[in-house]
């Protein structure tokens, strides 16, 4: 089991890495009548979490100090780190799921956890050449994500 745990906590950190994400904690296990996406994301309310976002994203995007001619590349950036946020989708309760039902759900969110993870590291990967030798060190030191708070 904490094999799983340790999977799953891996799979969320890569997600909302950079963005300041909230990392999965053993609360997870604790509340399972929140769903795990409740639990692993936090209960943000869309107002507060995309305020922090945007505050995280300016202060990034003030110490990186970018030319005029860097802004597309960080606009493009941006957008796409925010289009492969998760949604909140339509969750039917886990109480009323069977254990295969449950793990069948875990799996379909881990792939798509995946994908969005492969979707943010090819758009870092991209404005992280952009950038001068200089703002690669300051971006190195300032976009390091939540994961780094997860204990193994």
């Amino acid at each position: 089991m904490n094999a799983v745990r340790k999977s799953i906590a891996i799979a969320v950190a890569s997600v909302v890495m950079a963005t300041g994400g909230i990392a999965v904690t053993s609360s997870v296990a604790a509340a399972p009548e929140q769903g795990f996406q409740s639990v692993a994301f936090g209960s943000h309310d869309g107002g507060k979490f995309a305020d922090r976002i945007a505050k995280r994203q300016a202060a990034l995007h003030d110490k990186l100090a970018l030319t005029p001619a860097q802004e597309p590349a960080w606009k493009n950036f941006t957008d796409r780190m925010q289009a492969s946020m998760p949604t909140k989708g339509e969750r039917a309760p886990v109480a009323n799921m069977t254990a295969p039902e449950r793990a069948d759900r875990m799996v379909a969110f881990l792939q798509s956890a995946e994908q969005r993870a492969a979707t943010r590291a090819q758009a870092i990967k991209e404005f992280y050449s952009s950038l001068s030798p200089d703002q690669q060190k300051v971006f190195d030191s300032q976009f390091h994500g939540r994961h780094h708070h997860h204990r193994g």
